[in-house]
């Protein structure tokens, strides 16, 4: 005979693996100073960026030059997790322009196109590189925010 359990004990460690995790993203700060690995905030983003971007299929880096990429960031939603597995529900990214300019401005639209398509919300569409260099400027409420006390 099968021994029956209810809905509660089968599940019940779900419920405590879900208060856990709620706990761990509270407490989790992400400051734009050196991450445990001694990576910046910024240079963090630009590997979410890259990815993001393989989780579509594509490798950023064999991409022709004169080339920019812009992701949807979630500053609220932004933390260690996120950080070292998440990606960005919304980018664009453009290669082959004249110039860095042209190359910022079809990534933007791109990324503003896919947010709006995907109704992706609580994010901003920010530059993160332009060519290979990482460029993403950390907006100061969030280093405010997480600063040490």
């Amino acid at each position: 005979m099968m021994e029956s359990r209810s809905k509660c004990d089968r599940f019940g460690w779900i419920g405590l693996a879900v208060i856990a995790a709620a706990m761990a993203f509270s407490s989790a700060a992400v400051t734009a100073d050196d991450g445990a690995d001694g990576a910046t905030l910024e240079k963090q983003i630009g590997e979410v960026f890259i990815r993001s971007m393989a989780h579509w299929r594509y490798n950023y880096s064999k991409i022709p030059p004169r080339k920019a990429g812009v992701a949807c960031i979630p500053w609220a939603r932004l933390d260690d997790a996120f950080l070292d597995s998440g990606i960005f529900e919304a980018l664009g990214f453009s290669y082959s322009m004249a110039g860095d300019e042209g190359a910022i401005r079809v990534a933007t639209q791109g990324c503003d196109q896919m947010k709006a398509h995907y109704k992706v919300a609580d994010c901003d569409c920010e530059l993160v590189l332009v060519g290979d260099t990482v460029v993403v400027k950390i907006p100061d409420a969030i280093g405010d925010q997480q600063a040490p006390n």
